[in-house]
């Protein structure tokens, strides 16, 4: 039955351990709070993790890591136990701080607003591996925005859950205030806005590109009470020892493409984005690409072609958020790629393949 409710969940079956999704990961802190939201609807985790291979155990690691994807397929699916599409917001009411180890205490000492942010965009890819993330300070405020790999087929309570937490931490230095922070949202509208405004603010926008949190200028100098700066920087310290190495495959080609796909969500990969994620200068990277008889054009087509075929195979996406997940700017220019190379539309091929 739970095997059954994850593959209704996800529209594809359970990936093996260590698959190629399994390579984002996760502060194990961030499950924490997942046991005693299920147990407050009568619902048992044990078996739910086992049939995800997941050992609830990692989440009482302060430093653990866990598979990104499980844990959302995780939440995903005691959603739909639980017929509680706000499950994954509703799991902040039972963190306890300091959950996530570093990252959570570095959040909750931030000296101030604007350090918060920081640090925030500084260690996301502790708290959570992402794809793309970018933070933009100008003189009407802070932006930080950022989205998760195409593997990661469903992600709308994890967001939901990693917000709550952000904003619950906002909160205690904003106080009332934070209402008055933007946040965009890739999720779609759901049905019952309440739970929503309650944990996070009122300016919500659903079904963006990209997520989103907009903190205006005018609460950057605002102090956190709880502020603590030696407690703050020794966080960042063990932030950035602990963050998740880069993969050190042997085979160049091979890092290309984890650079390519961890990538895959911008508008351009560029070639002094890729030569500063290889240390290296864009001539010796050039020289490099030359020589295993590649480009970067060439592996983000080709990456994205073996993306497109797996998530329109084996999940329920539309082709318009694969478009978008996969860095297109229109559903069309998706179409016309998916036509050059499977000779058929995305709703043609995802027929002929099921």
């Amino acid at each position: 039955m739970l095997r059954y409710a994850i593959f209704l969940t996800f529209g594809a079956k359970m990936s093996p351990a260590n698959s190629a999704s399994d390579r984002y990961t996760a502060a194990a802190g961030l499950g924490s709070a997942v046991g005693d939201a299920a147990r407050q609807y009568g619902l048992d985790l044990a078996p739910i993790c086992a049939a995800l291979d997941i050992d609830p155990e990692d989440f009482t690691k302060l430093t653990g890591r866990v598979s990104l994807d499980r844990l959302c397929r995780l939440l995903e699916t005691c959603a739909l136990l639980t017929k509680d599409e706000a499950f994954g917001l509703k799991c902040v009411d039972y963190f306890k701080p300091g959950a996530t180890g570093p990252f959570g205490f570095g959040l909750m000492h931030a000296p101030t607003a604007l350090d918060f942010l920081r640090f925030m965009a500084d260690h996301s890819e502790y708290a959570s591996e992402k794809s793309y993330s970018k933070l933009t300070i100008d003189g009407n405020g802070g932006e930080i925005v950022w989205t998760f790999s195409p593997l990661i087929v469903k992600r709308d309570q994890f967001f939901d859950m990693d917000m709550a937490l952000i904003i619950a931490r906002l909160r205690a230095i904003l106080g009332p205030s934070v209402d008055s922070l933007e946040i965009g949202m890739e999720r779609p509208k759901p049905h019952n806005l309440a739970p929503y405004r309650e944990r996070l603010t009122k300016r919500l926008q659903f079904g963006r590109k990209i997520n989103s949190l907009r903190l205006p200028a005018e609460f950057f100098g605002v102090e956190n009470p709880k502020g603590d700066a030696r407690l703050f920087q020794l966080m960042d310290l063990q932030c950035r020892a602990l963050k998740p190495e880069v993969s050190d495959q042997t085979d160049f080609s091979q890092e290309l493409r984890e650079f390519v796909l961890s990538h895959i969500a911008d508008n351009v990969v560029g070639l002094s984005e890729a030569a500063k994620y290889f240390h290296v200068s864009e001539r010796t990277l050039q020289r490099r690409l030359a020589e295993a008889g590649t480009s970067l054009a060439d592996l983000r087509d080709e990456v994205r072609r073996e993306l497109a075929a797996r998530l329109l195979e084996e999940t329920d996406l539309s082709a318009s958020e694969i478009a978008s997940r996969l860095g297109y700017s229109q559903p069309s220019a998706f179409t016309r790629s998916t036509v050059r190379w499977f000779g058929a539309t995305p709703r043609a091929f995802r027929k002929a393949s099921a």
